[in-house]
């Protein structure tokens, strides 16, 4: 079977295709091919209302979760983090997160 991990707009319904780009269709979707790298991307880019989206070829079995509720513990460690450091989105923080 094969799944797509998938940032989904609530609000719209659409998907992320790339940067400010959003699409109605999956299939034009950025796959984000592990659901860890679609929570982090939505922590690094203020997107933690977005809902990440695991995508499988019949729609029935598509599941739907909102990033900020997937890692919970990862969130609580990014914002302490920035407020220590005094940033929000820096590539170096995110690499310490992912360790």
């Amino acid at each position: 079977m094969n799944m797509k991990v998938l940032i989904q707009n609530p609000l719209t319904l659409s998907y992320f295709r790339a940067e400010h780009k959003w699409t109605a269709d999956p299939g034009e979707a950025w796959d984000f091919k592990e659901s860890g790298n679609a929570v982090r991307f939505c922590a690094e880019h203020n997107m933690l209302g977005h809902e990440i989206v695991l995508k499988f070829p019949d729609a029935r079995y598509d599941v739907h979760m909102p990033a900020w509720a997937a890692a919970p513990q990862r969130m609580e460690r990014a914002t302490s983090e920035s407020r220590r450091i005094g940033t929000g989105s820096r590539p170096d923080l995110a690499r310490h997160l992912a360790a």
